[in-house]
């Protein structure tokens, strides 16, 4: 009987220091170090468009512009930040471009059913000039960028310096991005390239 007590009185000590480390029903995911993820052409721009109209920003309208004005990046659903490089035909190009962002394709409406188109919300616009860095196609990095930031904030690093200069930014739960390009230099060809982390 002794011994019955004796290890009761034990659990009933141990107990709590059990309980302590239950914080939450829920489990709390730790993320130790972002995804590795490669570069990724995403696709190219060889014609401008004007920014869509504002009857014309939703899901359907903006990604049936022709393939050659526009770019799209389905970003994968563990994407919290990515990263955006351009590469364009010769040095001095100058281009603007508009990032369109989706939250998917369609929203819900009023009594739960995925009706209706999702509308675009503008992201912010990338001023790109080309450098000398040879890129990958017989041309070259922009190396210099100026962000205008939208809904989403971007940070350019390492403009201006004949590299590669790299746009990062937090994807806030976006699905799809459209870079449209607004101007876009007589001839030259506009290579996206993304990677998520």
């Amino acid at each position: 009987m002794k011994r019955v007590l004796a290890i009761g009185f034990v659990c009933a000590l141990l107990l709590p220091l059990c309980l302590g480390q239950i914080t939450s029903p829920s489990v709390q995911p730790v993320m130790l170090a972002s995804p590795q993820a490669r570069w990724t052409e995403i696709g190219t721009i060889t014609a401008s468009n004007v920014y869509p109209a504002v009857t014309n920003r939703d899901y359907t309208t903006v990604t049936a512009l022709p393939d050659a004005n526009n770019v799209e990046w389905e970003l994968d659903n563990w994407a919290r930040k990515a990263m955006f490089s351009f590469q364009t035909t010769a040095d001095a190009d100058a281009t603007v471009v508009s990032v369109i962002g989706f939250a998917d394709n369609k929203s819900y409406d009023t009594s739960g059913g995925l009706s209706l188109d999702d509308d675009g919300i503008y992201c912010g616009a990338l001023t790109l000039t080309g450098g000398l860095q040879t890129g990958k196609h017989s041309n070259v990095y922009v190396d210099t960028i100026s962000a205008a930031s939208g809904v989403l904030t971007f940070t350019v690093s390492d403009s201006g310096n004949d590299r590669r200069a790299i746009v990062e930014c937090n994807t806030k739960g976006f699905k799809k991005l459209v870079f449209v390009a607004t101007t876009l230099q007589g001839s030259s060809t506009l290579y996206v390239e993304g990677r998520l982390y």
